[in-house]
């Protein structure tokens, strides 16, 4: 499954190793490009990041984040939340996808952690999850869709969440 054939998405300034620590925001205008057909300006979305958070090297919590997308909006797009979904087993991950179209993640990335295959920094990550194949899900962030596998995914996710409008 495939929401999108798109491979290739604006970075937000956050590439791989990111200058920005602007995961959340980058991943929301993803969301927004594969769910709402719209792509947001880059610079608008790291205007708005900056904006938010307390330095152009710190990410911002799920909380203040959450509360910026629903009341001040990034790209020009309000959500109402977001629902914590189940991750009981691949089959349900599988159908949450299928149902959502894409789904925020939230990884814990530790020491040795890859995505892909290629090694990841230790610390938070949010990107979006589009699709899947029998290898792993697909994995949208710093700017491109890759191939995760399901023991990359295991070993490294700690949410998966249904944005609400």
């Amino acid at each position: 499954f495939r929401a999108t054939k798109q491979n290739v998405f604006p970075d937000y300034g956050n590439t791989y190793p990111s200058n920005l620590a602007d995961c959340m925001f980058a991943a929301a205008a993803n969301w927004q490009t594969i769910v709402l057909g719209t792509t947001p300006p880059e610079k608008q979305v790291e205007t708005e990041y900056l904006a938010a958070a307390a330095s152009s090297s710190s990410g911002v919590d799920e909380d203040l984040f959450l509360w910026w997308w629903s009341t001040k909006g990034i790209g020009n797009v309000t959500v109402s939340g977001w629902t914590l979904l189940s991750q009981i087993n691949e089959e349900r991950i599988k159908a949450e996808i299928r149902q959502h179209r894409a789904v925020f993640a939230v990884f814990t990335f530790h020491h040795n952690a890859t995505i892909a295959g290629q090694h990841v920094e230790p610390g938070g990550h949010a990107a979006i999850i589009d699709g899947y194949t029998a290898t792993g899900p697909l994995v949208v962030t710093w700017g491109h869709t890759y191939q995760m596998t399901w023991g990359e995914y295991w070993k490294s996710i700690n949410s998966i969440r249904a944005i609400t409008r």
